[in-house]
């Protein structure tokens, strides 16, 4: 069977990113959903390092603009996309300039939303030493942030946004980790 077109192009990504120096960490709804969470998401959420200079800031973005995603500059009251950078060049010197903690990614095309967060809100190279190794399907394995960290990171949003969403992903986590 084939894989869906939002598979494919995360594989995409994911490849990107790897061959770029910026291994993906995957966390949020996406990362529950391969823990065995039926919580329904529509977009991605990755942790991955913050670029240190402008070269590895422009590596990063030309991983994503090689899979047709692109830095968002601008969105609406409901967090759609209105607008977004399409020179690579200039995308990165915002990232450098800016030092956002997340980076937003959309592909118009497929409507696809992936959020890179840098070290934030904790450090990838953290993340990544207990990372957890998962199938997004047959031929790609994914890290995945362990269920502690994905407590961590859930319990850090909820002081932040009290998003009733983030209640219901920390109940599946405490449950998965035999605290509920």
């Amino acid at each position: 069977m084939e894989p869906l077109p939002e598979t494919r192009k995360l594989k995409q990504v994911i490849r990107n990113l790897e061959a770029a120096k910026f291994i993906p960490i995957f966390v949020g709804g996406l990362a529950l959903t391969l823990f065995g969470s039926d919580r329904v998401t529509f977009d991605c959420d990755l942790v991955s390092k913050r670029p240190k200079n402008m070269e590895e800031a422009k590596s990063l973005i030309r991983a994503m603009y090689k899979a047709k995603c692109y830095y968002v500059s601008n969105v609406d009251k409901d967090g759609n996309p209105v607008a977004y950078i399409d020179n690579a060049n200039v995308a990165a010197s915002r990232i450098m300039i800016d030092k956002p903690d997340t980076v937003f990614f959309w592909n118009p095309e497929m409507e696809m939303k992936i959020d890179i967060l840098l070290d934030f809100p904790l450090k990838a190279s953290d993340l990544l030493a207990a990372a957890e190794n998962k199938k997004l399907d047959r031929t790609t394995t994914i890290k995945i942030a362990s269920l502690q960290h994905l407590k961590e990171m859930k319990e850090i949003a909820l002081t932040a946004r009290k998003n009733p969403k983030d209640w219901q992903d920390l109940d599946f986590i405490k449950k998965k980790l035999g605290m509920a």
